[in-house]
């Protein structure tokens, strides 16, 4: 598991690479006295500026034939106006079980696909 969520330094799980080795929300919206929002996307923006560092890490994952799976952070902003780094869309299951709720996580799925530019 990759975890590439800054803002969650609880981890139930042992991460194979973890962003906090590169950078860290909290010291972050700290130094640049940025909200939670902005600091996130800071966070990304510096990730995908360095993503040599991923890559370096991801590679040594893959030569030892590991499979990889990526733990993003939660906030929806991330990927629905802001180029993101995946192509999945995943919802929790609760928001499928109301009308009210599946119309809008059908439209936050849409906005995230057209941000994206990716097929879902």
């Amino acid at each position: 598991v990759i975890n590439l969520d800054p803002a969650n330094d609880r981890l139930p799980y042992a991460p194979a690479i973890d962003i906090a080795e590169l950078i860290r929300l909290e010291e972050v919206m700290e130094k640049l006295h940025l909200g939670p929002n902005g600091g996130l996307i800071y966070c990304m923006e510096f990730l995908e500026a360095n993503m040599s560092w991923m890559e370096k890490r991801v590679e040594e994952l893959d030569s030892q034939g590991y499979y990889v799976l990526f733990d993003c952070p939660g906030q929806v902003e991330l990927y629905t106006h802001h180029n993101a780094l995946v192509g999945v869309h995943l919802v929790d299951s609760h928001y499928c079980s109301d009308p009210a709720k599946f119309v809008a996580v059908l439209l936050t799925s849409l906005t995230t696909m057209i941000q994206l530019e990716l097929p879902h």
